[in-house]
């Protein structure tokens, strides 16, 4: 008989602390942040301590949509006290993350603890196909590819020739070595083999057909609003 997974207490905190390289981020019900890894803060920008981050809520670090989306499955997360895991693809890097509801009587309100661990080579088989991707990406050195380009990547991750490419992109052979070209400028690789392991290396190639093009249209989504911000 399976037991139902318990809840996280604070004693947890301490277990994760002292795992090296965790990512991990405690928010409360109106997700304000309230405690986090020396891993997470590392990778968060804006501000100069940790204690500096408490209080600080999605839509501080990220734009309304991407917020929204990762709001909504935390929400979801403390409406059914049970943790889901999902895909993202952020700074650069397939990550699985694992969403966990708090215990409420040891905390004294609700909320949840975000697990990330970097999953770039992982293949989305068996059980894993359940698990959902989250369309808004966090984009970092790829963040100079049009979206175009961002499309053509994930075919070259898969391993498909030029040809192959512009077929499955309803394109010209010389439009997809354009971009191709285009691609190995902003990304400094001077080969189809090294272009080939700079993509595998982040898990890009693990992204079926329909997620990445989810991803693609997120990033663009993203960017709309970074604009409109400025």
């Amino acid at each position: 008989m399976n037991k139902k997974p318990r809840s996280i207490r604070p004693d947890d905190f301490e277990i994760i602390e002292q795992m090296p390289g965790v990512v991990a981020v405690a928010r409360d019900a109106d997700m304000r942040l309230f405690w986090c890894t020396p891993a997470f803060f590392r990778l968060t920008l804006g501000a100069e301590k940790q204690e500096d981050m408490m209080g600080t809520t999605l839509r501080d670090i990220l734009t309304d949509s991407a917020a929204a989306e990762r709001e909504a499955l935390h929400h979801e997360v403390i409406k059914t006290q049970k943790a889901i895991s999902h895909y993202q693809f952020s700074d650069d890097i397939r990550v699985l993350a694992t969403v966990f509801p708090l215990d409420r009587e040891a905390f004294g309100h609700d909320g949840i603890l975000a697990v990330l661990k970097d999953a770039p080579v992982d293949s989305r088989t068996g059980s894993e196909e359940q698990i959902q991707v989250l369309s808004s990406p966090n984009l970092y050195e790829l963040h100079v590819l049009s979206s175009r380009e961002l499309e053509v990547l994930h075919h070259i991750a898969k391993g498909l020739s030029t040809g192959d490419i512009a077929t499955q992109l309803s394109r010209s052979n010389k439009t997809v070595e354009k971009q191709v070209n285009s691609i190995h400028t902003k990304l400094k690789t001077h080969s189809r083999a090294e272009l080939v392991r700079y993509a595998t290396e982040r898990g890009i190639q693990s992204f079926t057909d329909e997620d990445w093009s989810s991803i693609v249209e997120g990033a663009r989504r993203v960017r709309r609003e970074l604009r409109e911000q400025a």
